[in-house]
């Protein structure tokens, strides 16, 4: 808590930063404290500094560098976009990821669950602590049906749902994931299928979405009979 109210002034009006209470205070979570100190709006002991790192914190730095207004979230960080008001719902929720993480869709699942109108985005931070983002979406198909003269060539049940729903599968290996998606109104894949089993991680997925925006296509992830599209997004 910052006491001293003209220091708690300034320190909010550089880019809403914390929380203000009576009296002028100003409250801090651990990753804002941690970026005062950084930018030398006031110092932290080493201790603290030691313990206010983490994954928030590379992400949230991240964010405030790019000039965007940054809320601290339980599951993580809330963003407002640029010329966007404060008071109400937030733009994005951005959950930090460390690239050589074992995927775990827990919270992602958690806040999509929720269905608020916000994006939900990941952040994965790589070994030099850059950060790279994406927005996550749920994917629901409607029914399709295959060209004439097409046919789909993979039988798998973790695709039987699209193969039901009318949709052309065929192999993925040349765009180097599972497989390939048409439905009857395209020339070319527009969704490129990746099936998420124990062991893949951030990387993982930052390699197939980089593979997919190349070749204009969606990377979608199929998780125990979820469905999810990932997309690069600039911040």
């Amino acid at each position: 808590m910052v006491t001293d109210e003209r220091l708690a002034a300034q320190i909010y009006n550089k880019g809403k930063t914390g929380t203000p209470h009576e009296k002028g205070h100003l409250l801090l979570r651990p990753e804002e404290a941690l970026y005062c100190d950084y930018r030398n709006d006031l110092e932290l002991t080493d201790s603290e500094r030691k313990n206010f790192k983490s994954n928030n914190y590379i992400v949230y730095k991240d964010l405030k560098e790019r000039g965007l207004v940054v809320k601290v979230d339980e599951l993580g960080l809330r963003v407002y976009d640029r010329k966007t008001e404060t008071q109400g719902q937030s733009s994005a929720i951005i959950l930090p990821k460390n690239f050589d993480d074992e995927i775990d869709f827990t919270n992602i699942f958690a806040e999509l669950e929720k269905g608020l109108d916000r994006r939900v985005q990941i952040g994965i931070i790589d070994s030099d602590k850059d950060v790279v983002y994406y927005v996550i979406k749920n994917i629901e198909w409607p029914n399709t049906k295959i060209k004439e003269g097409q046919e789909s060539t993979i039988t798998d049940d973790e695709v039987k749902e699209l193969v039901d729903k009318g949709y052309q599968i065929n192999s993925g290996l040349k765009f180097g994931t599972h497989y390939r998606v048409y439905n009857h109104e395209s020339n070319h894949a527009p969704w490129l299928i990746h099936v998420v089993k124990e062991g893949i991680n951030w990387l993982d997925i930052a390699r197939m979405v980089r593979v997919g925006h190349g070749v204009n296509k969606i990377i979608v992830l199929s998780y125990k009979q979820k469905w999810l599209s990932i997309e690069w997004i600039k911040p």
